[in-house]
Parts: C-alpha cells; structure tokens; sequence
C-alpha cells in the first residue's frame, strides 16, 4: 500500500509540475506578445504558411493570422491584417496615401514589421500612410489585379510598383510549359498501407489533442528546430543554388529569346494598364527597379509611355552586405538604402 501510495503521490506531483509550466508558458507568450498560433502552425520550411487559393489572384495572404518563416538566416513572424495584408489594420486617413505594390522584397521577407522599406518612409516622411500590398512570388499582373480589384478602393494618391526581373518573367508563366505558378501545388501523396495510417492517424489525433496545450506546442517547435539547426544552412544553399539554376521556384527560368521577347510584350501591356487605370483616378503611378540588376529595356520603354520611372539598381549595386547570407532577399540594411532613396525621391517629387 505504501508503494501505491507514493506512486500516486509522484503522480500527483508530476500532474501539478506540468499545468504549472503549462501556466508559466501562457505566461511568458502572454508577456512577450508571442502569438500561440505560430506554434500551432509552425513552418519549418522557407516559405511560411500564409497563403490560400483566390479565383482571380491564384492566390493571396491569409487574412488575420500570425506565421513565422524559418531559415538559417533569419527566423520572423509574418502578421496579416483584416484585408489579408501584412499591414497594420487600414483606417481613412487624410495624409497622402501610398499603396506600395511588390513581391517577397517589398512585402519584407525575413524583415521584421517595422524595418521593410515601407514601414522607413512612412515614419520619416510627415503626412504619409503607407500601404504595403506586397505578397511573395507576385509577378505584376497580379499587382495590377489586386490594384485594380481592391487597391484603388483605398483612394491611394500614389501608387508605386517595385519591380525586379523575376516579377516580369512571371507575367509569362502560364504560358511556357503549362506552368501552374498562379496556382497552388497540391501536396504531394504517397500510398500508405494499413498500419502506417493507422499510425499516422493516431498520431495527428493525439497533435490535435495535445496542440491545445501551450507547453506542448513550443516545447515540439523547440526541440525540432534544434534539430535542424545543423543542416538548415545546407538546406539553403541547396534551395537557392537550385533557384539561381533553374529560375523562380526552382522550376521557370527565362533563356529564350522568343520568351524574352514575350517577357517585354506582356509586361509593357500591363504598366500601360496601370498608367491608365491611375490616370483615370488621377492618381501618381511610378515604377521603381528595385534590383541590383538594371532591367535595360523597361526605362526606354516607360519613357516613351510616359511612365514615371526610378531605377535604383545602380546605387543598390554599390552598396555591400544588404542581402542575406544565403537569401539573396534583402536584410535590414538593404530595407534602409532603399528606404534613403525613396524618401529623398518621394520629398522632391511630391511635395
């Protein structure tokens, strides 16, 4: 009786250890402001889970949700708003109003809400609201739709689009080799017999179960991302080493000049778009290259449109150490040189 008895009072103990710390980790999420549901639906992969399918866009950010991106480069949490935006909650406003379109470089990937170049300008120019529309993997139709769609509902007073040379190939996707880019890729599946499903599903029965405990779901990021501690970086490079070889996603890369030709059509039909959708509302409409690479053709071609246009990629190319190690997507201090730039351009330009 008395090993039954102790047993039942390690029990006991053990029971009470557990809902303290359980209660000491709601605690400390509550008190550094770190959201649960990033635990519960952490990425362990590059690319954070904020997407959804849309009918027209392919797809779009999931609206009000907080994921994180995991890399060896950087690890942050990606925070959306009503509208599916990672953007603070958008209210009328009288001051002049930005809508800043783009893709994984505008929206800030790997850099904290606060530091994108967005954020820079709004804080160091008096009277400005920026808006920042970017979404990772956009080529310019899609910024074009989602202006069109939503973004001149804003009543913005400015609209600047960020390009860089993947954002303009991407207009061609769907068009070499049945490309699904607009599309999300189904997971891919592989047959299970009986025990492994069996396993399998107890498995994400008991997940399920136990991710309603705060404790439980850290403590599993945790120790996984421990584990891939030693080979995220090899991870890495391997990604980008297979994107600088075979294009965007590792798959589409432009090397015709058929396809370059196309690239320059449907693109230069999309700015005209632009330029007469803004026109139209008499609103600002600017390009800006926001590349180290100089994209030759688009400057004439923009020009002659009259088109406004600042390419900065021949000061970005100046400046070292403002990408990632490995990520070619720019850090911090690329966020500020581009920030330093527009701020100065947007001062002169548009008083």
């Amino acid at each position: 009786m008395k090993i039954i008895k102790k047993f039942l009072i390690l029990v006991l103990y053990l029971i009470f250890i557990i809902f303290l710390m359980e209660g000491v980790t709601r605690l400390f999420l509550k008190i550094t402001n770190n959201n649960i549901d990033v635990y519960r639906n952490f990425s362990f992969k590059r690319e954070a889970n904020i997407f959804m399918p849309d009918p027209v866009l392919g797809y779009k950010l999931i609206p009000n949700v907080s994921r994180n991106a995991f890399t060896s480069d950087f690890q942050v949490v990606y925070k959306t708003n009503s509208v599916g935006l990672r953007e603070k909650e958008l209210k009328d406003t009288d001051k002049f109003k930005i809508i800043f379109l783009g893709d994984s470089i505008t929206f800030g990937e790997g850099v904290p809400y606060g530091s994108r170049f967005s954020d820079l300008v709004e804080k160091e120019i008096n009277n400005v609201y920026a808006i920042n529309a970017g979404v990772p993997g956009y080529g310019i139709h899609q910024m074009y739709l989602w202006l069109r769609d939503h973004g001149m509902n804003l009543k913005p007073n400015l609209v600047i689009c960020f390009v860089i040379p993947p954002g303009l190939d991407r207009v061609i996707y769907t068009k070499i080799d049945n490309s699904p880019h607009l599309l999300i890729p189904e997971q891919e599946k592989h047959r299970e017999n009986k025990i492994n499903s069996s396993l399998n599903f107890f498995k994400n029965t008991s997940d399920r179960l136990l991710a309603k405990s705060c404790l439980y779901s850290v403590g599993k990021v945790k120790v996984k991302v421990a584990q891939m501690a030693f080979y995220l970086k090899e991870r890495d490079r391997k990604t980008w080493n297979e994107i600088s070889k075979n294009g965007d996603g590792g798959c589409y890369k432009i090397t015709t000049n058929d396809q370059k030709e196309m690239v320059r059509k449907e693109s230069g039909k999309i700015f005209i778009d632009f330029k007469n959708m803004c026109d139209r509302a008499r609103v600002n409409f600017l390009v800006v290259n926001i590349s180290t690479e100089p994209i030759p053709w688009l400057g004439s071609f923009l020009k002659g449109h009259n088109i406004e246009y600042l390419d900065l990629s021949g000061q970005l190319s100046k400046i070292p150490k403002i990408t990632f190690e490995i990520d070619p997507h720019y850090n911090a201090a690329g966020n500020r040189a581009v920030a330093d730039f527009l701020r100065d351009y947007i001062l002169k330009r548009y008083k």
